[in-house]
């Protein structure tokens, strides 16, 4: 009995999970609608994201480490219900300063459903498979971020801009179902439950400067989500303002089958660190990541779709392997490393969206702004050369680490 309410809240949780990364990308696809409908300059669009991101970030590793200390953990349905009501609304409202609360609003749902959502991930989880949990947890997440733009675009053909305010359905349903299926989980007596082990056989062992590698590992997250995030709030304008001159249905596919890439270097990424090693498949996805990056700015179409895919491909296959190392040089602060990885290096990004659309409007040139995350991409794979965790090539040769 036991075992199946843990299967089933574990399944609510990974639902939940797609349900509310639905909702993330949908600011990026419709800032250039706003930025026509509401006469907005790149800096003010990219602020936008900025909020939902920062807002998101800043305060999500406190409350993980806050969990933590404490064990209490936000409602997940009720965050659910936070992050699609909030992002759905946007779409509605014509006063810049209101659609700017109701997104840092919406950031606040996301910012506590991840510490809520990881720890329920891990304290279920077997130990000997956590890190199939974890991928399948954020796997689940990265599906419901790419299919959020094309659901939008599919809205705004049909209904325009207020359509979307329809999205929130999704969340509404799912928040629902959540709260009736962790009802039926509280059912099972508090005798019946085991108790869980924090620090599991074959975590690596909190040393005494633990800061250094797992700030390396998040400084390699924010550097690569500032350019990731950049490229996926300015690509949908880029390509409907700029020299392809798409409408809004066809650059949200194209951000969607983006997105899609990004859910299969997840699910490469994932199999091939336990295969070959984290910190070895780290500093590869991310090194190739870079020539792919250049080719999103070429002007022939065939180029620019090789670049789009395939550094989504290498860069989204960091991912998991990331928040799973820094896990493990953070045991039994499961919360506090999920709220790094999850949200303090994207909100990085965000804040970083904001600077690129700064930069565009000094240069007058959104393509030439962009061109300029290039550095931070270059400086992923350096960084994580330095960062010290085994290497499982040298532990087959019995090599010391």
């Amino acid at each position: 009995m036991e075992k199946e309410n843990a299967a089933q809240k574990i399944r609510g949780v990974i639902c939940g999970h797609f349900l509310i990364d639905i909702y993330t990308p949908v600011l990026s696809l419709i800032l250039p609608l706003l930025i026509a409908q509401m006469n907005l300059s790149y800096f003010l669009a990219g602020l936008i994201v900025t909020v939902f991101n920062v807002t998101s970030s800043v305060s999500q590793p406190f409350i993980g480490l806050y969990g933590d200390k404490t064990g209490w953990r936000a409602s997940i349905p009720l965050c659910l219900v936070i992050g699609s009501v909030g992002v759905s609304l946007t779409a509605v409202t014509g006063n810049y300063l209101l659609l700017l609360f109701l997104a840092a609003g919406a950031a606040v749902g996301h910012a506590l459903f991840h510490p809520a959502a990881m720890s329920v991930m891990y304290s279920l989880s077997p130990p000997a498979k956590r890190g199939l949990y974890n991928s399948i947890f954020t796997t689940s997440g990265s599906i419901g971020y790419a299919i959020g733009p094309v659901l939008a675009g599919i809205l705004i053909t049909v209904g325009g801009l207020p359509a979307v305010t329809w999205l929130v359905i999704p969340g509404i349903v799912g928040a629902t179902w959540m709260y009736r299926n962790n009802r039926k989980c509280r059912s099972v007596p508090a005798a019946e439950r085991k108790p869980v082990l924090q620090t599991p056989a074959g975590t690596v062992v909190k040393r005494k400067y633990w800061w250094v590698p797992a700030g390396l590992v998040v400084s390699v997250c924010s550097l690569r989500a500032w350019a990731y995030i950049g490229i996926i709030t300015y690509l949908p304008t880029l390509l409907v303002l700029g020299h392809h001159d798409f409408d809004t249905f066809t650059t949200s596919v194209i951000v969607t089958v983006m997105l899609f890439f990004g859910v299969a270097g997840q699910v490469a990424g994932g199999y091939l660190s336990d295969r070959f090693g984290r910190k070895e498949m780290l500093v590869l996805g991310l090194a190739c990541a870079i020539p792919f990056f250049a080719l999103i700015f070429s002007t022939n179409e065939l180029l620019m779709y090789l670049g789009v895919m395939m550094y989504a491909f290498f860069a989204s296959s960091c991912y998991v392997m990331s928040v799973t190392m820094t896990q493990d040089l953070l045991p039994g602060n499961v919360g506090f490393a999920s709220g790094l990885t999850l949200g303090f290096s994207l909100g990085v990004g965000g804040l970083g969206a904001a600077v690129i659309g700064w930069a565009a409007d000094v240069m007058g040139s959104l393509s030439a702004a962009l061109y300029l995350l290039i550095i931070p991409t270059i400086l992923c794979p350096v960084l994580a050369l330095l960062i010290r965790y085994p290497l499982k090539s040298l532990a087959r040769k019995g090599s010391p680490v």
